[in-house]
């Protein structure tokens, strides 16, 4: 058996500002009944949210001094279970911007099977924070413009 090679990146076959993560569907994420475990969604786009990130030059392993940005927590994660996804193999997880405030953002997202079915979708809300205090502080301007040219204008008006 040969596995198709996993990429991510903007997509010609989504809508224009969406960022598609080839994910992978494995056997330990499955529940009893073979369905991927509910759970497991948030663990997807986390990872679809990283290689965004990669992709446009925000590395983890660099210091805060060279990447303020990456100092942000997740706030809120909210996901509709819309079928169930048996079995393993390929999951496409496309992020998009739903709004970009001056020290918070939400994604939009959708995990999206093999035959072009949602299998779920939600939003994913970070504040930025500043390392000392905690307290949210304002995206950098690479941050934004990084938001913005690949996944922007925000598609939510609030």
């Amino acid at each position: 058996m040969t596995e198709t090679p996993l990429r991510s990146g903007p997509s010609t076959d989504v809508e224009p500002g969406t960022f598609r993560h080839a994910s992978r569907v494995f056997f330990d994420e499955l529940d009893p009944m073979g369905i991927l475990h509910n759970a497991r969604y948030a663990v997807h786009v986390e990872r679809a949210t990283a290689a965004f990130f990669e992709a446009n030059g925000f590395t983890w392993e660099a210091s805060i001094e060279d990447n303020p940005d990456k100092f942000h927590a997740v706030r809120r994660f909210e996901v509709d279970l819309e079928l169930p996804y048996l079995g393993t193999g390929p999951l496409d997880v496309d992020l998009w911007l739903d709004h970009l405030g001056s020290t918070s953002l939400r994604y939009g997202f959708r995990c999206v099977g093999p035959q072009g079915q949602s299998h779920a979708s939600g939003l994913r809300s970070v504040v930025k924070l500043n390392p000392k205090t905690f307290r949210p502080e304002p995206w950098t301007d690479r941050w934004r413009e990084a938001h913005l040219s690949v996944l922007g204008p925000a598609r939510s008006s609030g």
